[in-house]
């Protein structure tokens, strides 16, 4: 590839991985009922609302769901692939084969996130014990990950080793997409 090419493949990735990524702390905000008074769910909110707020009068309206964020973030993705399948290889995915692509990079892009996601809490919880909105907001977002393996392991007198039971989880997750999305590439 040259290197206009290579140009293109980063600008074109890093700028709809940013919105995409923007787009997903919408969604999960919504999803996991976040303090949407938080200075960055506000960000967030802000950043996202010019593209999602037209999209939300015609969408189902649900509680815990921005339905509108989600098939943004799907189009996005979508129109991403197809970009960057132009400027690697000069053409595009056939229809199914662009489809699954997308679903695969859109599932290991939030399993990538909620991977960092942890690490953060974690690091911030040696840190900033105390409460920033930025700590919350990541606490709040990283609970519903860890909470299920907090029940799986008994109480280690104030040591959380939930962290690392989710870090193995989403990596088998992310080895199970990797080796489904190298089988489907094979069909296309």
């Amino acid at each position: 590839m040259s290197a206009t090419g290579q140009i293109l493949n980063l600008l074109i990735s890093t700028a709809s991985h940013i919105f995409i990524l923007l787009l997903w702390m919408r969604y999960l905000l919504q999803l996991v009922q976040a303090d949407f008074y938080n200075p960055v769910s506000q960000g967030v909110v802000r950043f996202t609302d010019p593209v999602l707020k037209p999209l939300r009068s015609a969408m189902p309206k649900s509680r815990f769901h921005d339905w509108s964020a989600l098939l943004v973030i799907l189009l996005l993705q979508l129109l991403t692939t197809t970009l960057l399948a132009l400027v690697t290889v000069g053409a595009t995915l056939p229809p199914l084969g662009l489809l699954f692509t997308t679903i695969f990079d859109l599932l290991f892009m939030v399993t990538d996130f909620f991977f960092w996601l942890i690490i953060v809490s974690v690091v911030l919880s040696w840190i900033s014990p105390g409460h920033s909105p930025v700590t919350g907001l990541i606490q709040q977002l990283a609970e519903p990950v860890l909470a299920p393996f907090r029940r799986l392991l008994p109480s280690m007198g104030g040591m959380d080793l939930s962290p690392i039971l989710a870090f193995l989880a989403i990596q088998v997750i992310q080895i199970l997409l990797r080796a489904a999305a190298g089988s489907l590439h094979g069909m296309f």
